[in-house]
């Protein structure tokens, strides 16, 4: 606030975006304007203070240096950490963010070249300068390594490992045997203990160590051409923060603290309080317990694929094309079809970037296939780079290459190609934020459509179709009938339709809608056996075509015997037995089971089509039908609703039902809409307890989620105990708080 500097533009205007809450002793020279700092990112659960350090064997004279500012800041840091120290507060350590644009701006002109002696002195001094002048009782270390970030290797003349080299040994020689912790900027073509991203204001980096922020606005800053990335009140830091969450590295840096001209700032400020700092906090919380939160819901949440489509202005659902510099795109129109051209690009190669909406996102590492609608005008291939997994491809796996090559042969025909991905992590990694990228080298490339498809979910999700969905959110609909031997056993709770058997006879729930009762109709259900009751041969399924007096109809259900072990296997109330077969299916397992009935008057072929598979978001459909039943016209044809079915044997046992669809011709247009899967029930095991009193538990459930470990000794009031992840759907507990003559345990999805 003394100087100005940073606050007023040099014509007078404002130079920030955002303002401190006061600038009242708003500078760096003050011990307690530090102190406030500090005591802020202890609210915010950060470990690592960074100051941004500009200082260099050129700016150490106060009279002749242009940013000797980064040494007087230094002292009231350190009193200010002293203070609170003595005060009994953990403040956050220091450690060296060095600012290498003085390797080009400095007080002596030097544009500095680190592959040289006098770069490497230089290089290394303005290190150990910094170093010097804090404590060491102060330094952020690693592994019992001081920690240092550099910034962008851009600002060198040239640079090789030998700088890195030189640091080392020389820190070691004048700081007693200890080198520093080099964190460099993913633009160093050398080797050290991290990696980090610049930009994470703008979407989550992650090559090693990540870097994230609230967004950003740099309109306020003379001479650029204003760059905005929206807060969205919040929800862009959040985002970013959960991308981290699911699949996070050892160390974050939020990116910036109290950048306040180019808006990224987390720090308290005038525009926005301190809820940037109570939601870093938040999310630090969340990385400390270790807790992996579950995809982001969304418009395209469990829809069979996203789409783009080319043009003017483009048609996207779910999935965005944009421009970028390396990848530009121009409109036209080719061969009857309007489409983008790739631009060409003066670095070499032409690209077309896309990104994926995250509520499509489903997995930290995804399986699935891509189209591409092309024209193919001139010689030459194109691949995809797509954000993955590979750890030996460009920036640690962000620009992973697909393993299929197009070539193109200048044929001047419209094709699709399609390329199958494996390990896709979709973490905007690429330039722009993109997810994947075509990679093109020819002289001329047009694009029409691309579509992303999702193998695992049924074709139907996303669709528009004529039929009628239920997904058991409330209580059940008075088109829902219970017909036969049915009293209590549906019950529609919490999202999911419980079903039980009885061994009073079979039960069924119908679908009474007038317009359904068709011949040709098609089930597609998402179920799962909870409990399998000993000797109940027939828990439950789907029923369709059934005539609501007398219960004729087709049953495809889930069977247990001693005899031939689990199968699935059609029944028809007047015919009994038909087709069935060996399907080793799992209780609190989700699967899809699909029934078609569609009379054909010829006897040789089927009029009852089904088949199951696992409902994992993972297993695409097989293409074939697991039973066929041919019935008609040796039989009657049968017509009627569709539903549900309790199975009738022994009785026990429970099914759960979260999503039912029927389609037929005769109903209404509705676009198919699949809910959330619902996780695998935690079983809780309690062991015996050792000998310290320790008591072991085990704990089984949804794998790749988290749980909160819980205790009681009442059963009213509960005290949380600590998160637990099932990284392979099972792990064990250790509960080693004090004990109490009786002690309850439960645990819950977390968060």
């Amino acid at each position: 606030i003394y100087t100005n500097a940073h606050i007023v533009d040099g014509d007078g205007t404002d130079a920030l975006t955002d303002h401190p809450p006061t600038l009242t002793d708003f500078s760096y020279k003050s011990k307690q304007w530090h102190v406030t700092q500090l005591t802020d990112m202890m609210d915010a659960g950060i470990d690592i203070v960074l100051p941004v350090y500009w200082g260099a064997p050129s700016e150490r004279n106060p009279a002749n240096s242009q940013h000797y500012w980064s040494y007087a800041g230094l002292g009231p840091l350190i009193n200010a950490r002293d203070e609170l120290l003595q005060a009994g507060k953990q403040a956050p350590r220091i450690g060296l963010f060095y600012d290498t644009s003085t390797l080009q701006y400095n007080s002596w002109g030097e544009h500095v070249d680190l592959t040289t002696d006098r770069g490497r002195e230089w290089f290394y001094e303005s290190i150990r300068d910094f170093f010097s002048l804090i404590p060491p009782r102060h330094w952020a270390m690693i592994n019992g390594q001081p920690v240092v970030f550099l910034y962008n290797a851009s600002f060198a003349v040239a640079h090789d490992q030998s700088c890195i080299g030189f640091v080392k040994q020389a820190f070691a020689r004048d700081f007693g045997e200890r080198a520093p912790y080099i964190v460099r900027e993913i633009s160093w073509r050398v080797q050290s203990e991290n990696v980090y991203a610049w930009g994470g204001a703008l979407g989550l980096k992650n090559p090693g160590v990540a870097s994230l922020g609230p967004g950003y606005n740099d309109s306020a800053v003379p001479g650029r051409t204003p760059l905005i990335v929206d807060r969205e009140g919040g929800t862009f830091f959040e985002r970013n923060w959960t991308r981290f969450l699911s699949s996070p590295s050892r160390i974050v840096a939020v990116e910036t603290w109290n950048e306040f001209h180019e808006a990224t700032d987390v720090a308290a400020s005038k525009e926005y309080g301190r809820a940037y700092i109570d939601l870093t906090r938040k999310y630090v919380d969340m990385f400390r317990a270790g807790v992996r939160p579950s995809p982001p819901r969304g418009p395209y949440s469990d829809v069979k694929f996203v789409t783009a489509s080319l043009q003017a202005t483009n048609v996207e659902e779910g999935l965005d094309q944009f421009e970028f510099a390396d990848g530009a795109t121009l409109a036209t129109h080719v061969a009857g079809s309007d489409c983008r051209v790739a631009a060409p690009n003066p670095t070499g190669g032409r690209y077309i970037y896309f990104r994926i909406d995250d509520s499509f996102k489903w997995s930290l590492s995804m399986k699935l296939e891509v189209d591409v609608e092309y024209f193919d005008s001139a010689a030459g291939t194109f691949a995809i780079d797509f954000d993955g997994s590979d750890t030996n491809a460009p920036f640690n796996g962000a620009y992973t290459r697909s393993p299929t090559t197009i070539s193109l042969t200048g044929s001047q025909t419209w094709r699709t190609a399609r390329f199958n991905l494996s390990g896709a992590r979709f973490m905007n990694s690429e330039n722009g934020g993109a997810d994947f990228r075509l990679a093109v080298s020819a002289d001329a490339f047009c694009v029409r459509r691309v579509k992303v498809i999702r193998p695992g979910v049924p074709d139907e999700a996303g669709q528009m179709i004529n039929g009628c969905q239920d997904t058991f959110t409330t209580v059940l609909s008075t088109n829902w009938v219970a017909t036969g031997a049915a009293s209590n056993r549906f019950q529609s709770t919490n999202g999911v339709l419980r079903i039980r058997s009885s061994p009073d006879g079979i039960g069924q729930l119908l679908l009474l809608l007038p317009s359904a009762t068709s011949a040709t109709q098609e089930l597609l259900v998402r179920a799962r056996i909870t409990s399998l009751a000993l000797g109940d041969a027939m828990p439950g399924g789907i029923a369709g075509v059934v005539n609501s007096s007398n219960q004729t109809g087709f049953n495809y259900l889930f069977r247990s015997t001693a005899q031939t072990g689990r199968q699935t296997a059609l029944r028809e109330t007047s015919l009994g037995w038909g087709p069935q077969t060996t399907f080793a299916w799992s209780t609190n397992a989700w699967y899809w089971l699909r029934l078609r009935h569609q009379p054909d008057a010829l006897s040789s072929l089927p009029d009852v089509w089904v088949k199951t598979w696992r409902a994992d978001g993972l297993t695409a459909e097989p293409p074939g039908w697991l039973l066929v039943w041919d019935y008609y016209p040796g039989q009657p044809s049968r017509a009627g609703f569709a539903g549900l079915v309790s199975g009738s044997d022994n009785g026990g046992s429970e099914m759960e039902c979260d999503f039912f669809l029927l389609k037929t011709e005769t109903l209404p247009g509705i676009t198919v809409r699949l809910p959330e899967q619902k996780p695998a029930l935690a079983s809780l095991a309690v062991g015996r307890p050792l000998p310290s009193g320790d008591v072991p538990l085990q704990l089984a459930g949804e794998p790749s989620r988290s749980y909160q470990v819980e205790a009681s000794t009442n059963l009213a009031s509960w005290m949380e105990l600590g998160p637990v992840e099932l990284t392979n759907g099972a792990a064990q507990y250790l509960d080693t708080t004090p004990k109490d003559n009786q002690r309850f345990y439960r645990a819950r999805l977390w968060p």
